[in-house]
């Protein structure tokens, strides 16, 4: 454009492909190019059939702005249904891509670029969100106003990398589409961001890929968590509690999460899909930055939800790795003790967050729920992680 700069409400839109880089190595750059060319062409018609422009498109990441949030999300649903389409058409190009909105002031730059905190929310979304995920801002739900067609998920408020405040998030989804199958965990377990120009000097990446580098790997134990007296987090209170002979049936989640940590969670509107209740916590200080709990109904449902979420990161194999202060990623069992069962657990490093998942199962204890936890700490401190881990998973999910 010509003149001086501007500044006016726009809407930005972020895509990426989830796994380019891994796919790059596995089947070279000719194929490569051709799923980024695939994905090019997708985003460039559902971007100007939605009155979009694209500014700019680096094989597998795009941004797009939008005057309207209200085009913004229908272009972000849409292109989800034609990469779902697409990618079912041509089993060859299996593509994946993850989508963030936010809407805010930017300054548009005579070169037809943009710089604005919008833009470095949709990029920080764009990271979190899964494959299939469209991840937006309430600034942007509360422009937009409702959408026939669409469905909204509340989310919860993030606590973003580089973003002061927590930023309030949903998930939007056509009402054609099941409900979302998983937990925000898929949200948040979505592809490390990558530093791109308009992303501001959001180099997340290269943190990550260093701390992971530095792990090292252990010879495995018999499944007990060492250090499991370590001290709760400041403040928190002591972690033992009696436990009554049998826990209701109809037991909530404020039940079986211990109150000291209680305070800091809210249940959602609508459960994850699956299960009876779902809540968010977020801890006004100390570790993690967040954390989500989910009940089922019955062990089969709380395995399939495990499950799912693993199978989100193939990378991770079953019984394989360590998940502590030493050594972080990794899958396999957890023990309340020796010969004493408790469920499974993941981990994982996303971009530069220490990331664990675990399953707490009832196998026949009545003071016990079947229940899915994660949390989340910024930082890549899989240390500090660890240490709010170690002595609340064994009571959390059991009656105070």
């Amino acid at each position: 454009m010509n003149g001086a700069n501007t500044t006016a409400l726009r809407t930005f839109l972020i895509a990426d492909i989830r796994g380019y880089s891994r796919y790059t190595e596995e089947y070279g750059d000719e194929a490569a190019a051709k799923l980024a060319g695939e994905f090019a062409e997708l985003v460039a018609e559902g971007v100007e059939a939605h009155g979009g422009r694209l500014v700019e498109l680096r094989g597998d990441e795009a941004l797009a702005v939008f005057t309207s949030a209200r085009q913004a999300i229908r272009a972000a649903v849409d292109l989800q249904e034609r990469v779902g389409n697409d990618a079912g058409d041509n089993s060859e190009i299996p593509l994946k891509v993850g989508i963030g909105i936010d809407s805010g002031e930017a300054v548009e730059l005579e070169d037809g670029s943009f710089r604005g905190g919008s833009l470095n929310i949709a990029a920080r979304l764009c990271g979190r969100a899964h494959g299939g995920d469209v991840i937006v801002s309430e600034p942007t739900v509360r422009l937009a106003g409702r959408l026939g067609g669409l469905e909204f998920t509340d989310r919860g408020r993030v606590h973003l990398k580089g973003i002061p405040d927590p930023i309030h998030i949903y998930k939007v989804h056509s009402e054609r589409d099941a409900r979302p199958s998983n937990s925000w965990v898929l949200m948040f377990f979505g592809k490390p961001g990558r530093t791109l120009g308009w992303k501001l000097g959001l180099g997340v990446a290269a943190l990550a890929a260093v701390t992971a580098a530095g792990v090292v790997y252990l010879t495995s134990g018999d499944g007990t968590e060492p250090g499991t007296a370590s001290p709760p987090p400041p403040g928190s209170g002591p972690v033992t509690a009696p436990e009554p002979d049998v826990l209701a049936a109809d037991a909530g989640l404020d039940a079986i999460v211990p109150a000291a940590i209680w305070q800091d969670c809210r249940l959602q509107t609508v459960a994850e899909q699956n299960a009876t209740e779902t809540a968010v916590c977020l801890p006004a200080n100390g570790k993690p930055d967040r954390w989500e709990i989910s009940s089922y109904s019955s062990g089969g449902d709380l395995a399939a939800a495990y499950g799912s979420v693993l199978r989100g990161h193939p990378s991770l194999e079953r019984g394989r790795g360590k998940c502590n202060a030493f050594s972080w990623g990794g899958e396999r069992e957890w023990l309340h003790g020796p010969g004493k069962p408790g469920g499974r657990l993941f981990c994982y490093f996303d971009a530069d967050d220490a990331v664990i998942v675990w399953s707490h199962a009832r196998l026949g204890q009545p003071t016990h729920r079947d229940i899915l936890v994660t949390a989340r700490e910024g930082g890549s401190d899989h240390a500090g992680l660890t240490g709010w881990w170690r002595p609340w998973h064994h009571l959390i999910g059991k009656a105070q």
